[in-house]
């Protein structure tokens, strides 16, 4: 695989040098979300954030900038939005300093983090990056923990429109790197580019046995996360 699985451990602001001192509680009515935001699918799906929220409270402190009198969101939408939602008049915020490009590739690191974007919509912050931000693969890699190669193969995706993604979302398919690159494949009428490529019929064989039973059954809940979102069989 050609992506890096290390960078999902890190904590946010750490991986980005950020300063954690500022952590307090503010007004839902001073924050203001991102427009710019990475995550374009489910924003408003917040159901199982709020039954969360309301049994274990905020875990994780949203992310927020001083934008003006107010406060842009940089991580932590749908936990902001899951507050409107109960009826909270305040949330935990960590307030960073960090410019607006910087935030930006804090909100994507973040949704990465939580494999809250799908392949196509990471093609396209990845898009956005390199293009009006004039980052390189290479950097754009470092703020993901993914290859160069990878950078450049998720951003070709990003080359199909909403509205094709939207209709293969509707029709039952898994946005996942292999079903959109079929579409990209048909879209342009041609080879398109591979994100994994494999030899027909190529597997993988792993012992289990040395792993405890919570271990494996661990193991085998993830395994099967990746198989979906990969397209795997």
């Amino acid at each position: 695989m050609a992506k890096r699985a290390d960078f999902a451990g890190l904590d946010l602001l750490t991986a980005f040098g950020g300063d954690e001192s500022l952590k307090k509680e503010i007004l839902l009515s001073d924050i203001i979300t991102n427009p710019e935001q990475p995550r374009v699918f489910g924003r408003e799906d917040v159901g199982d954030l709020v039954e969360s929220m309301k049994r274990l409270g905020l875990i994780e402190p949203i992310v927020v900038r001083k934008l003006g009198k107010k406060f842009q969101i940089v991580a932590g939408e749908r936990r902001f939005q899951a507050a409107k939602l109960i009826g909270w008049k305040s949330i935990p915020v960590v307030e960073t300093e960090a410019s607006e490009d910087r935030c930006y590739e804090m909100a994507l690191a973040e949704n990465e983090k939580r494999k809250s974007l799908n392949p196509w919509e990471v093609g396209r912050a990845i898009q956005f990056l390199r293009k009006e931000r004039k980052k390189t693969a290479e950097e754009v890699g470092k703020i993901l923990g993914y290859t160069e190669r990878y950078v450049k193969q998720l951003s070709s995706i990003a080359r199909l429109d909403q509205r094709s993604v939207s209709e293969l979302l509707k029709s039952g398919n898994d946005l996942s790197v292999k079903n959109l690159e079929a579409l990209l494949k048909k879209k342009e009428g041609r080879g398109g580019e591979t994100i994994s490529p494999r030899k027909p019929g190529e597997r993988i064989t792993l012992d289990l046995k040395p792993l405890t039973v919570k271990n494996r059954e661990s193991f085998l809940r993830e395994l099967s996360t990746l198989k979906k979102k990969y397209g795997l069989s």
